[in-house]
């Protein structure tokens, strides 16, 4: 049997009968200590429990489930559901997933506070809720024993009730409430393991998508407050300019706009309704103060860069373990052929389909929040520093979101809504543009590799030395994370130590080279571009050794049998091995380490040089343990089609100081009618679950590239390929 992991400080379950609903959750007696002495941070209690509930059941036996993990349309929501389903032995008609109230009896430590990030959602449930509703489950089987007076081993939960066999008695959970309250949880509840497991591990529907398709879901950009105005916003075009004056009359003398409010770095006009607001702004005529980066470009960018890979004066990454001083740099030495490739990738925006935005309410004592966020005490810490009031002042309520992808991860857009909200003396709902959305910042870092892949006489690998330069995006994400070590910021060595692969000898170093452009996590982060230069080296050792893409990869994963395994199904599954059409080419690229593996296998027809044609796209998974293979079936598909439109047409670029992007039509994104077959293999072979929202991005790009590569015979050293010389036809 599985039992819950032993948590990092002392939690007890409590439980409780609460306005006629039965709550189970946990308590840390110093936070009920700090909570029973500030009022305040009971507001976003629903059920102003005091302790961190993780599940309530009210007397028609509807179980409610309350999570920190955000619903941003990654379906994990679903896979909670069904963790409440499985432990308890119920219908998943009955279970609701709410979100939990930002309060300090539900932070975690990782991710840190209330925030959703790393793919690490399931697992957040598996160490809440499914304890909880375990203690609940063993707690209902107690109670009927003690008033059947039989021994409780004898008593089985099915269906949202307890039988006894022997007897032919049987009671629905709802009898058992008031008694199963009354009761002390269980100190170590036992959630079942996976091989018992009759909910979890099946394709259940997602609760959300009813709503999501009919339009009732309620995003942050869908919020409606009594008496509420709307903002428009305009912010300085450079990075690093502010506002040095502002004549607002054209703005005030639109009938609707009521007042304007000037910014460090923009200014925002506050009307009636949004649309008022967003012509009167566009008739301002602001005076900025440029600062140190005004005149950036992006040519300039790279040649910086570039230069700074090619001098390998770069701060040394720590070696692994076991790896002594000198070694790497004697085994380049003797190698007998050297793979020396440099390459670069663009900034990328987020590019989320519902813009920036937040409606905040500022009164004398605290401040409310609505917003679509994945970062919820970020955002409350960050309001609050803002206005001047403890966190605790601050209410935040989370809606459904448009999409993150981690930009939602930042709260600058809320401390300006903040900012606005309290100028105005009113409750107002601040939009972005999509202009200014794509134009304000917090993009995927542009970065610069060289790498160098040393080969002995059979062609296996038998030292990497890897280069990097770039901004560091820990310097400018608001997000509480691992900050940087040692001066190091480690997203760049992401995907590096620990591959799948087998590298005898690393030698890994990073020039950082800041722009003054704010960067910030992008889905899949540094995996994002490292899997692209280490797979595309791949390619090109392979056909130094004359061998095929997927023959030379087993040779680097003999090490590595559940790596190898996934290689194998996945080539099996594509059907690599069958000859293809003339014209056609395929590409193989792999993200992994020692237990989560995500791969795609690519299809391309070129029909004349420097055009070519998606023509299949298999991807595949295995994240371990799956709860619910649609929902990560869905996830893959997503990740791949967010990777694909980066990979072809993602860029954002820089000319005299100023964004080029500002909308869809100027960066890109795939379309259906450019968006080929798209299959997706779902493997479950591990001992526990790694995470899925990550995985997608990383492996499409160098794939591409690596069919790229077998059709023209020369290497894509820069992201998007259309940059390389390529362009997508339909």
């Amino acid at each position: 049997m599985t039992t819950l992991a032993s948590p990092a400080r002392r939690n007890f379950l409590k439980s409780s009968l609460v306005a006629g609903a039965w709550v189970l959750g946990s308590s840390t007696i110093p936070m009920l200590d700090s909570l029973a002495a500030d009022e305040t941070s009971k507001a976003g209690s629903p059920l102003n429990s005091p302790f961190d509930f993780w599940l309530s059941m009210d007397g028609t036996g509807v179980v409610t489930a309350y999570t920190t993990v955000t619903n941003l349309g990654q379906g994990t929501h679903a896979a909670i559901a069904q963790i409440v389903a499985e432990e308890l032995e119920m219908s998943i008609a009955n279970v609701r997933i709410e979100h939990a109230p930002v309060v300090k009896q539900f932070h975690r430590e990782w991710p840190p506070g209330i925030t959703t990030f790393g793919s690490a959602g399931f697992n957040t449930a598996m160490v809440t809720i499914a304890p909880a509703c375990a203690a609940a489950r063993q707690m209902l089987l107690q109670a009927a024993a003690l008033q059947w007076q039989v021994d409780v081993k004898d008593c089985m939960a099915i269906q949202a009730q307890v039988n006894h066999a022997a007897t032919g008695r049987s009671l629905p959970y709802t009898a058992l409430i008031k008694a199963a309250a009354m009761l002390t949880p269980p100190e170590k509840p036992i959630i079942k393991p996976p091989k018992d497991w009759k909910v979890l591990g099946q394709s259940a529907p997602r609760p959300d998508i009813p709503a999501r398709v009919d339009g009732s879901a309620v995003f942050g950009i869908d919020v409606q407050r009594p008496g509420m105005l709307m903002a428009a916003v305009l912010h300085a075009p450079r990075f690093g300019s502010s506002l040095q004056s502002v004549d607002d009359n054209p703005a005030l003398a639109v009938k609707g706009v009521r007042k304007v409010v000037h910014l460090p770095n923009a200014v925002a006009v506050v009307a009636e309704r949004y649309w008022i607001a967003h012509k009167a702004v566009q008739l301002l005529k602001p005076v900025w103060q440029d600062g140190a980066h005004a005149s950036i470009n992006t040519a300039e960018m790279r040649t910086s860069l570039l230069r700074a890979v090619a001098a390998g004066d770069g701060k040394l990454s720590p070696r692994p373990k076991k790896q002594k001083e000198g070694a790497a740099e004697t085994a380049m030495s003797e190698a007998s052929s050297i793979i020396d490739t440099s390459f670069d990738v663009p900034f990328l925006a987020h590019a989320t389909m519902e813009p920036l935005n937040a409606t905040v309410e500022v009164t004398a004592t605290g401040a409310q929040v609505w917003l679509s966020t994945q970062s919820q005490t970020d955002t409350q810490n960050g309001v609050a520093k803002a206005l001047g009031f403890q966190p605790e002042q601050v209410q935040i309520y989370t809606q459904h979101v448009g999409g993150g992808f981690g930009r939602r991860l930042e709260h600058d857009f809320a401390i300006e809504a903040a900012l606005i909200a309290k100028a105005a003396g009113a409750i107002v709902k601040t939009i972005w543009s999509r202009e200014n959305d794509m134009r304000s910042g917090y993009y995927r870092p542009i970065t610069a590799a060289r790498v160098q892949l040393a080969l002995d006489k059979d062609y296996l690998p038998m030292v990497l030395r890897l280069d990097t330069a770039g901004p560091s995006l820990l310097e400018y994400t608001q997000v509480t994370n691992s900050p940087a070590r040692d001066g190091l910021d480690w997203t760049y060595i992401m995907g590096w130590f620990g591959s799948s692969y087998k590298f005898p000898l690393f030698d890994t170093r990073w020039t950082r080279v800041d722009f003054g452009v704010p960067c910030s996590y992008w889905r899949s982060v540094g995996n994002s571009q490292n899997c692209f230069f280490l797979e595309h080296t791949l390619e090109q050792a392979a056909r130094k050794a004359g061998m095929d893409s997927l023959e030379y990869r087993r040779r680097l994963l003999q090490h590595n049998p559940k790596a190898l395994a996934f290689v194998n199904a996945l080539a099996e599954h594509a059907g690599w091995s069958k000859p293809l059409p003339k014209g056609h080419y395929r590409g193989f690229a792999m993200n992994g380490n020692s237990a989560l593996f995500s791969a795609h296998i690519v299809e391309i027809a070129v029909s004349k040089p420097g055009q070519f044609r998606l023509v299949k796209i298999t991807a595949g998974i295995n994240p371990g343990i799956v709860a619910n293979p649609k929902a990560v079936e869905a996830q893959m598909m997503g990740g791949t089609l967010f990777g694909l439109s980066a990979a072809l047409f993602g860029e954002i670029s820089f000319k005299d100081g100023q964004v080029e992007q500002g909308n869809f039509d100027s960066y890109r994104l795939v379309t259906l009618a450019q968006t080929p077959v798209l299959d997706v293999m779902v493997m479950s072979t591990g001992d526990k679950p790694e995470g899925v929202g990550e995985e997608g991005p990383p492996s499409i790009g160098p794939a591409i590239a690596n069919a790229l590569l077998a059709a023209s015979g020369k290497p894509i050293t820069r992201l998007p390929v259309t940059q390389a010389g390529w362009t997508l036809v339909a």
